[in-house]
């Protein structure tokens, strides 16, 4: 509540620093100018408050008052960005995020919320570029940068911030896994694929292929066999960054009632999923699988939401 607080009274003193300077040239009468002021005022409060009820679009129209009201001003077109966000639509929330920048291009929050807007419309290789000018203003944005730089397959480039933020001190919990499970996959010699199909395990103990593993931790999971955490936890340390083991690996987790690891998993493993609505749907089934048994009933509602919302795009 505090932060809230805090946020709106930032922005009210955005919002009057800016107003207080003359835009024109031309002198413009006190009264005008002062009821101009007003309505720009109440449009800006609106446009926040239709926004925390969700009323996105309603809020939209509050802020595109407030544009004409005055133009460039950075909070007006943040706002306007992220309601368009919310919205899902995507080049709108971009342009407006972009405009903000052209007038402020070192705005710290705006680019943040930029690679936001790439990395759920899947424009990773945008996301990168945004996240490479956040590293420069901020050295713990690293981390995302090398979830990213995963993602879009180049790895040396993850391994080079890895090991530079290792020789700092500074590697979080997460992407101490994440080099665990990347260095064992350097140092695992890469065997043929078999041409012909035995038994489901013996070809993957024989080839540690990702295509054999498939099949045995698709078929461990049908059955949920407990040998689906073992599986799965090879898998990972053969292939750190194929999001379907850490779905495996969860629901072998949320099988043996380890909830707290599932979800762990979970969320480090979804951000792996690119431009696979159905696979990242089945991650927030999962989610709301582990915050169930765990008694959060609202969590598990808000995750299988999501889930739902992914497919019915895909119908």
């Amino acid at each position: 509540m505090i932060q809230k607080v805090f946020t709106v009274f930032f922005l009210w003193m955005l919002l009057f620093s800016a107003t207080s300077i003359a835009q024109d040239s031309i002198p413009i009468s006190p009264d005008l100018k002062e009821k101009n002021e007003l309505n720009f005022q109440d449009s800006f409060f609106k446009a926040l408050a239709q926004k925390a009820i969700f009323n996105y679009q309603v809020a939209i129209d509050n802020l595109e008052r407030c544009n004409e009201l005055q133009p460039k001003n950075v909070s007006v077109l943040f706002e306007l960005s992220k309601n368009y966000l919310f919205l899902k639509k995507y080049l709108e929330a971009e342009m407006y995020a972009k405009e903000a920048l052209q007038i402020e291009p070192k705005n710290y929050w705006v680019l943040q919320h930029l690679s936001d807007i790439y990395i759920k419309s899947r424009a990773i290789k945008k996301a990168i570029e945004v996240q490479k000018q956040l590293v420069v203003q901020n050295p713990k944005e690293r981390r995302k940068l090398v979830y990213l730089y995963a993602q879009n397959n180049q790895l040396e480039m993850a391994k080079k911030i890895l090991l530079a933020m290792e020789k700092e001190h500074v590697l979080t919990a997460d992407l101490k896994l994440f080099k665990k499970r990347f260095f064992k996959k350097e140092n695992i010699k890469k065997k043929p694929e078999p041409t012909g199909l035995k038994e489901l395990i013996d070809e993957f103990e024989a080839s540690k292929s990702f295509k054999s593993l498939l099949k045995v931790l698709h078929l461990l999971a049908k059955t949920k066999d407990k040998r689906l955490l073992a599986y799965s936890n090879k898998g990972l340390t053969y292939f750190p960054a194929q999001p379907v083991l850490y779905l495996m690996n969860a629901k072998a987790l949320n099988n043996n009632k380890q909830y707290k690891k599932a979800i762990e998993q979970l969320t480090i493993g979804i951000d792996f999923v690119i431009d696979t609505p159905n696979l990242e749907a089945n991650f927030y089934d999962e989610l709301a699988i582990s915050y169930k048994a765990l008694g959060n009933e609202k969590e598990a509602i808000k995750h299988k939401n999501k889930a739902l919302a992914l497919r019915k795009t895909q119908k």
